[in-house]
C-alpha cells in the first residue's frame, strides 16, 4: 500500500466515523424527544383522569399540560392525542373547543380523531342553533369518512338540522333518505317519528297519524315508541277526537311508565275532559297530576288550569282560593304567581268587592314589583293610582256625629 492509498482509506474511515457519530447524536436526540413527549402526555393524562372538569382553575392547569405536548412536541405521535384530549374536556359549544378541533383537522389530517373532531364541531354548532354551520360539518363527515361509525349519525343530524330550521319538506326527504340508506340503524324509528311530527306540523294529520301508528306497530319497545304514542294522542286531540286522544294518553301512561311525557299526558287527560265540558272529571284528572308530580314542569300550569275551570263554572270562591294558592307557592315561576295574584284581585273587582280587590292588588304590588316577561301584561298595569281609583269607589260611611 502506498502513502496515497493510505490517506484515502484514512479519509474514508474518518468520514464513516463522523457519519456514525452524527447518526448516533440524531438518534439520541430523537429518542429523548419522543421520550419527553411521551412523559409529558402521560403526565397530562394522570392529572386529567377520566373525570369531568368543571373548575376553571383546574381546566387551566390541565390545559397547560396538554398544550405542552402539542406545542413543544408537535411531531410526536402523542401531539394529536393531546390536542384531542384537551378539546374533549371543553364543552363543544365553547369557542376554544372548536378552535382546537379545527387545528387538529388542519395540522393532523391523517389523525384517527379527525372524523370525531368534525362531528363534535358539528354538534357544537347544532347545540347553539347554528344549523347551517352544523350541516357543513356533518356533511364533511359523510362525504370524507363514509365508513366511519359517525357517518350514520351525521347523516341523521343533517335531517335534524333541517327539522330545527323548520324546513319541513327538506327535512322529511332527508329523514326518508336516511331510512333508505341505513335501514338497520337504531335511529330509523326516530327518523320515522320525526317524519310523522313534520306531517302534523304541515297540517296533514291523516298522514302523520298513519306514520305514528306504523312506528308503534314496527317498534313497540323502541326509544321513540312513547314519543310516537304521545304525538299520536296529541294529533287526535288537535282533531277534536277527545275520546281517542284520552285513550292514547292513558295508553302511554300504562305502557310507557318511564316516559318523559307522563306528567304532560296526565295534564292532557284533564284537558280532554274539559274540552268535553266534563269539568269535575277534568279537575280530578288535573289534581291527580299535581299529586303525582308536585314538583313537575307543568305543576303551575296545571293548577292555573284548575282555577280557570272553576272560573268558567262560576265557582268564584274555589277560583279565588286556587289562584291565591298559586300566588303563594314559591316553587312556581314568577310570571305564573304574579298573574295568579292579579286574577284574585280581578275576580273581586268583577264582584264589586273593591275592598277585597284592593287587598289583593296591594299584595300584587308589594310581592311582585318586577314586570312580567311578556311586555304590556295586564298584571303590570296595576299600580298605586289604580288602587286609589278603586278606593274612591268604596262608599264612605256617614259620620254618626254629623247629625
Amino acid at each position: 500500500m502506498n502513502l496515497k492509498q493510505f490517506h484515502i482509506i484514512f479519509d474514508v474511515v474518518i468520514v464513516i466515523f463522523m457519519i456514525v457519530v452524527v447518526v448516533s447524536l440524531i438518534s439520541d436526540r430523537d429518542t429523548s424527544y419522543y421520550k419527553d413527549a411521551q412523559k409529558a402526555f402521560y403526565k397530562a393524562e394522570r392529572e386529567a383522569g377520566s373525570k369531568e372538569i368543571d373548575d376553571p382553575d383546574e381546566l387551566y392547569k390541565i390545559s397547560g399540560l396538554y398544550r405542552k405536548v402539542f406545542e413543544e412536541y408537535p411531531d410526536s405521535r402523542w401531539a394529536d392525542d393531546a390536542m384531542y384530549r384537551l378539546a374533549s374536556k371543553i364543552e363543544p359549544t365553547e369557542e376554544e373547543a372548536i378552535i382546537l378541533y379545527r387545528r387538529l383537522i388542519r395540522e393532523y389530517p391523517d389523525s384517527e380523531y379527525v372524523d370525531e373532531a368534525l362531528y363534535t364541531v358539528g354538534m357544537g354548532h347544532y347545540n347553539k342553533g347554528a344549523f347551517e354551520s352544523a350541516i357543513k360539518e356533518f356533511g364533511d363527515v359523510v362525504a370524507t369518512y363514509p365508513n366511519s361509525p359517525l357517518a350514520e349519525k351525521s347523516f341523521f343530524n343533517v335531517a335534524m338540522c333541517r327539522y330545527g330550521m323548520e324546513k319541513w319538506d327538506q327535512a322529511s326527504v332527508e329523514f326518508q333518505d336516511f331510512i333508505t340508506r341505513f335501514p338497520q340503524s337504531d335511529l330509523v324509528d326516530d327518523a320515522k317519528t320525526y317524519r310523522g311530527i313534520i306531517e302534523i306540523n304541515k297540517g296533514d294529520y291523516e298522514t302523520g297519524i298513519e306514520i305514528f301508528q306504523s312506528v308503534l306497530e314496527e317498534y313497540p319497545v323502541s326509544d321513540s315508541a312513547d314519543d310516537a304514542q304521545f304525538n299520536l294522542a296529541s294529533a287526535y286531540f288537535e282533531q277534536g277526537e277527545f275520546e281517542k286522544a284520552r285513550n292514547g294518553f292513558e295508553k302511554l301512561m300504562t305502557e310507557y311508565p318511564g316516559s318523559e311525557f307522563m306528567e304532560e299526558s296526565q295534564l292532557m287527560i284533564g284537558s280532554t275532559y274539559e274540552k268535553q265540558d266534563k269539568d269535575q272529571e277534568a279537575i280530578a284528572a288535573l289534581q291527580k297530576a299535581i299529586m303525582d308530580y308536585p314538583d313537575g314542569t307543568y305543576a303551575g300550569k296545571v293548577e292555573t288550569y284548575i282555577a280557570e275551570i272553576h272560573l268558567k263554572s262560576d265557582n268564584m270562591s274555589e277560583a279565588i282560593s286556587t289562584y291565591q294558592k298559586i300566588a303563594d307557592n314559591t316553587k312556581y315561576d314568577y310570571d305564573t304567581r304574579k298573574n295568579a295574584q292579579y286574577q284574585v284581585g280581578k275576580i273581586y273587582e268583577l264582584q264589586d268587592n273593591n275592598a277585597k280587590a284592593i287587598e289583593a292588588y296591594t299584595k300584587l304590588i308589594e310581592n311582585f314589583p318586577e314586570p312580567m316577561s311578556t311586555p304590556d301584561a295586564e298584571p303590570d298595569t296595576v299600580d298605586k293610582a289604580y288602587i286609589l281609583n278603586l278606593q274612591q269607589k268604596i262608599p264612605t260611611q256617614p259620620d254618626s256625629n254629623s247629625a
